[in-house]
Formats: C-alpha cells, structure tokens, sequence
C-alpha cells in the first residue's frame, strides 16, 4: 500500500507528546495503529489521530519509524506487512521494522467515554491563562492542577492565583487536570469534550482525540486571596517590546518553566531573565516611588496580560491584574522574604 509520507509524519507529529520517555509501561514508547488510527499512550495522557488508507494493526517502536520518515525524500511510501516486520519502501530506500501485532497498551484502563460536547468559545484562552499559575512541586499535587469546575477555570501555586470565568458552564462534571497535561492540550486545540471514569476526553475538529487522566482530590478555596486594595500602577506601553527582548534568555525546553522577573524601584520599572549561558536586564521609568517590589512571571502569561490592560492593583503584599473575564494575582517576593 502506498501512504502519503507528509500526512503519515503530521499523524505521528500530533500523538508525539502521548509517548513515555522510557517503557515503564510496555509499548509505551511505540506508535500503535488499531482500526485506521495512531495511538499512543503513558498512563497520563493518551493521544489518538486517524489515518487514512494505512492498513496495518500493531506497535511499532516510535524513535526508528519517525526519524526514518524524516530522511526519506519521496513524497509516498510504499508499505508491506511480513509477519512479524514491516516494510517501509521510499525510491532507493529500504527499512524494516519489527511490528509487534499484539497490541499491549492498557488502553482498557482509559474505558468509555460519554457523548462528545461542544467546549465553550473561551475555553482554550482561559486554559492557557491558568495553567502558568501551577506548582511543580509535588508535595501538594492538587496544585499542580487546573480545577475546572462550572463556569470557572482557575490554578493557584500558593503564590500566584489565576482565576478565569467561562463564557458558558463547561458541559461535563467539574475536574482536576494536571498541568503538564493542559500544556499539550492547549497545543491541541480541541473543540468537544466527553466524560470518562477518572479520564477526561477531547477531540479537535479533525478527529484527533486526547484523553486526560484527571486528579482526585479537592481545590483550596481561593476566593479570599482574589481581592487586592492599594495603589494603582500602569506598566509602560513598551512593555511588551521588554517582553520580547527578555524572553530570548527565558526559554526552557518545557514552557512551564519560563518565567522573568519584574522589580519595581527608584521610580523605575526593571525585567530581567537569565538562562544557562546569558542573562538579559532592561528598565525605564515608572510613576512608583514607594518600597520596591519585585514578582516572577510567566513570559507568556504576562504578553496575555498586557494585551488587555497595563493596568494593576498593588497593595503590601500583592500586586492583581484583571481582564475580561480573567483575574491574575500574586504575592510579591519582599513578602516572601519576610
């Protein structure tokens, strides 16, 4: 059978990030084909897309297959099952790769999913707002989550808090979806969303589905800590030009681990980032003459904020920007230091 080469690489492209970084799970590093799709699967996340006109059932280890395709020069490849192999034909070329028919992947463990409903219009923004609020430290798992709950969408560390409100109530029962989870979702962009046992499913307008493991447990209550009186200070409009210059030394391999850093003092509004090999710092006036302050941010949370308002609330402690729909408050670091 020959398959368009492009279409079969953006196939495995889109389920990548459902692979295990090692086989704690059998074929959990592998690509499966079962009835026409790709799937792949590491217990947090699993990651489905079909594909059209490929008729082969069975796992194939994902490193060897991928990066062959990306070699190849030829626009199709001509594929053949040989018992245990397959066979991958490409002009001059020649692969063979053990194709494992037995499909191993728990995939059971995910079980049925309900009737697939629309999510609400704002549902990806608010997503991509909350999920730069989350902890890494597992300590307190719950705060590694995004608690999606009715018309809310909120992510709190203990020293940041997003909360965002919903155009419309999400369709499905509240849940907890890890952070590292909502990443790859975000990515995804999905538009309908289906209910499981202890898995939350997600397909985009081309079929490809995401299913989420989700998180037991309850959210704190955040409610008291979303209110912030004091001053109000306006970031300069050139913030953004700031913001993209400081990025370059922000960048991490995994975006939840971006952050830069903003000191307000001396009447002067400074950022600064740093990486392994460099470091970046740039200020410009600023109408604050009181205590300097000073709070870690997101890159990407701050050009989502900035492209509504330049305006915050700053108060002893805590310094709150508000949106349409959204409100983003965190604690000051001379704070944290006392």
């Amino acid at each position: 059978m020959k398959i368009n080469k492009i279409e079969l690489q953006k196939a495995l492209e889109i389920v990548k990030p459902g692979l295990a970084n090692k086989e704690m799970i059998e074929q959990s590093t592998a690509f499966a084909f079962i009835k026409g799709r790709v799937v792949t699967y590491n217990d947090e996340i699993s990651l489905s897309h079909p594909i059209k006109g490929l008729e082969v059932e069975g796992a194939i280890q994902a490193t060897e297959l991928y990066q062959l395709l990306g070699k190849l020069k030829s626009e199709e490849v001509e594929i053949e099952v040989k018992g245990s192999e397959i066979l991958l034909s490409s002009g001059r070329s020649k692969a063979g790769l053990t194709l494992q028919q037995e499909i191993k992947l728990p995939l059971k463990e995910i079980g049925e999913q309900g009737k697939w409903k629309p999510l609400p219009e704002n549902f990806l923004k608010h997503l991509g707002f909350a999920m730069t609020s989350c902890s890494r430290d597992m300590s307190r798992p719950v705060l590694t989550c995004i608690n999606i709950n009715g018309n809310h969408v909120e992510a709190s560390d203990g020293y940041r808090i997003t909360r965002c409100e919903l155009e419309e109530e999400m369709p499905v029962k509240g849940f907890l979806l890890p952070a590292t989870s909502a990443v790859e979702l975000h990515k995804l962009k999905p538009v309908q969303v289906a209910e499981g046992d202890g898995w939350m499913h997600f397909q985009t307008e081309v079929g490809t589905v995401m299913s989420c493991r989700i998180f037991e447990d309850e959210f704190p209550n955040i409610n008291s800590h979303l209110e912030v009186e004091g001053v109000q200070i306006t970031l300069p409009r050139v913030m953004d030009e700031m913001m993209d210059r400081a990025e370059v030394f922000a960048k991490r391999d995994y975006m939840l681990d971006e952050s830069i850093e903003i000191t307000l003092e001396n009447k002067h509004i400074r950022i600064t980032a740093k990486s392994d090999t460099g470091w970046f710092e740039e200020e410009m006036p600023i109408r604050y003459e009181d205590s300097p302050v000073s709070f870690s941010i997101a890159p990407y949370l701050l050009k989502g904020i900035l492209e509504e308002t330049l305006v915050g609330v700053l108060s002893e402690n805590r310094l709150r920007f508000e949106g349409e729909g959204w409100i983003y408050v965190t604690v000051l670091k001379e704070t944290i230091q006392d």
